[in-house]
């Protein structure tokens, strides 16, 4: 800003450069846009450089968990939910699992409070070879439904597996491991093998299963036959 020198007679004048004081206000402004935008280019570097790492961790984390046995038991649940009786078939031994639940049935049958009446347990031993091929028919709808119990209603695919991660206990040793879950409100022990990249239940041991499949059996022992009761004969004596 210049103030000319007054004359005589005359009014003194304020000239104001405008365009300096323009050019300095851009100055001030790109000096502090400067900063800000360094400021939000560092902050946009960090942010991209966290999303980067959580995007490569996760993507390893989940690689890991496609070869666990919590994995495969979710496959298993999605391909119950599902109707997928094929799939559910590569992921189960039924034939195994038969087998392993022969001897938990046989003790229901057994036991003090087992299901058979009374009046069948003398035919219960002698029955047995007949009735265990009906164990392994038994077994691959009640195992359906003990899957489908690890879920709560369908949902996708990404959720379920991270239930079953979050709801598996998994103790993994070598090419085997023991899982336990809850079909609803019991528990049930899974016993699973490595088959390639994906694991395979091999046994199952659920008290529920078991005394259900006792029960209907039991149903179908013969009854011993009751003994004959002794004839009751009237003797008259003949009157003199």
């Amino acid at each position: 800003m210049t103030q000319p020198p007054r004359g005589r007679g005359g009014r003194s004048r304020i000239v104001i450069d405008v365009a300096r004081a323009q050019a300095e206000a851009q100055e001030r402004r790109r000096r502090r846009f400067g900063r800000f935008g360094r400021l939000l280019s560092v902050t946009g570097l960090v942010v991209a450089g966290l999303i980067l790492v959580l995007l490569v961790g996760g993507y390893a984390w989940w690689r890991g968990y496609e070869k666990s046995p919590a994995y495969s038991l979710a496959l298993l649940v999605d391909a119950a939910q599902r109707g997928d009786n094929q799939a559910v078939e590569s992921l189960i031994d039924a034939d195994k699992i038969a087998k392993g639940f022969i001897p938990q049935v046989i003790n229901k049958l057994f036991a003090a409070d087992s299901p058979v009446p009374p009046q069948a347990r003398p035919q219960l031993s002698s029955a047995i070879p007949q009735l265990l091929p009906r164990v392994g028919e038994s077994v691959r709808d009640e195992i359906a439904q003990d899957v489908k119990g690890l879920s709560k209603g369908h949902t996708s695919f990404f959720l379920t597996a991270l239930a079953v991660k979050t709801a598996a206990d998994v103790k993994e040793q070598g090419g085997k491991a023991t899982v336990m879950v809850k079909a609803g409100d019991r528990p049930v022990e899974l016993t699973m093998v490595r088959d390639g990249e994906r694991w395979k239940i091999v046994t199952v041991k659920d008290e529920q299963v078991a005394n259900d499949i006792a029960t209907r059996l039991a149903s179908s022992i013969p009854m011993s036959p009751q003994p004959a009761q002794p004839s009751v004969q009237t003797h008259h004596r003949a009157g003199r």
